[in-house]
């Protein structure tokens, strides 16, 4: 292809620092060339790099077309897995005789590999976390519902200094917990439970990823057991990080301690994901990835257990790979924290 187009916010960003809502970024081997509306037409001047900035009234594809940016080319690739039907037929008339090009994944494996500037703002976004659930534990009292300590979460969030939170806070009490993604509810937190807590916040547009789990009174013997399990095999999946390795080889490591210990069944999910411009994104950690992990990498490590009617749990660090193995981005304390 002779020339990319994109109107995906985290491909916009990370290619030319947009970060409004309505773009068209446009690469060829000549130029860059971005397109937005007047609502943007400040932020552009100063935080998009493009050789060619258009404020443009009406389709910015239209625009393009008027500006004669498509004129020598041949081939326009576009991202099929971020393009709507009706974004595509826009190109397509657009195109005219030109080839069109579906495309996937140019970007998202770039932005797999997080250079200083990156891992930089992602520490700036899990040290607000970290604080975060620092000033929680002081907070959760039995009596309070899920959404109530959610909505805490949230609004401490940013009172620290976050745009936002990754993606909806996930609270899940008692047997509520078997829920992998419990959003929270009304349920109200009790004695002798495990309350999971998924969360993380945005800098920059880059997210944090963490989940503690802590216990309401006393554990029975039992949470105690799967607890330990469940921190053995995150532990355990933390410490084979290193470049070089299958993704695939890392869930192995966890899932396989879970499952030597009798609990296998109860571990569904994958271990992980990618971590940055988006809460989930390259490498995947799961049974069929084929990734094998680059220095500058970000993953989470997030084994659990999870048993229907009775209780569930998962413990959550996002980890950058580094030359001799990893560095952990999470700074919250793991072992399970009683109240």
């Amino acid at each position: 292809m002779d020339a990319f187009v994109s109107s995906f916010s985290p491909t916009m960003r990370y290619l030319c620092g947009y970060s409004g809502s309505n773009g068209l970024l446009i690469v060829t081997d000549r130029s860059v060339s971005f397109l937005t509306d007047f609502r943007y037409k400040e932020i552009i001047q100063t935080s998009v790099s493009a050789d060619t900035k258009i404020i443009a009234s009406g389709s910015l594809v239209q625009a393009a077309l008027k500006e004669k940016i498509f004129s020598a080319v041949k081939t326009i690739g576009f991202e099929k897995d971020h393009v709507t039907v009706a974004a595509f037929e826009n190109i397509r008339q657009a195109a005219g005789s030109k080839k069109l090009m579906a495309v996937s994944g140019i970007v998202e494996s770039l932005r797999a590999v997080k250079d200083d500037s990156e891992i930089r703002t992602l520490k700036q976004a899990f040290d607000i976390s970290d604080k975060v659930f620092k000033k929680i534990l002081g907070i959760i009292k039995r009596g309070m519902t899920e959404l109530e300590l959610s909505a805490e979460i949230s609004y401490l969030h940013k009172k620290y200094g976050a745009e936002n939170d990754s993606f909806d806070v996930i609270v899940a009490s008692g047997v509520r917990g078997s829920l992998p993604h419990g959003t929270a509810s009304t349920k109200k937190l009790q004695e002798r439970e495990f309350v999971t807590l998924d969360f993380g916040c945005t800098v920059d547009g880059y997210h944090s990823d963490m989940t503690r789990t802590i216990c309401l009174g006393t554990p029975t013997s039992d949470m105690k057991k799967v607890y330990r399990i469940v921190l053995d095999a995150q532990q355990r999946a933390c410490d084979a990080v290193r470049p070089g390795i299958l993704a695939k080889n890392i869930d192995g490591i966890a899932r396989k301690h879970i499952a030597a210990k009798g609990y296998g069944k109860y571990f569904g999910h994958s271990l992980g994901h990618g971590v940055g411009l988006e809460i989930h994104e390259l490498p995947r950690v799961a049974p069929q990835s084929t990734a094998i992990l680059a220095i500058g990498n970000v993953i989470t490590i997030e084994p659990g257990i999870y048993i229907p009617k009775q209780f569930g749990l998962r413990i959550e660090d996002t980890v950058v790979v580094r030359e001799n193995g990893y560095e952990l981005l999470t700074g919250s304390p793991k072992d399970m924290i009683v109240l």
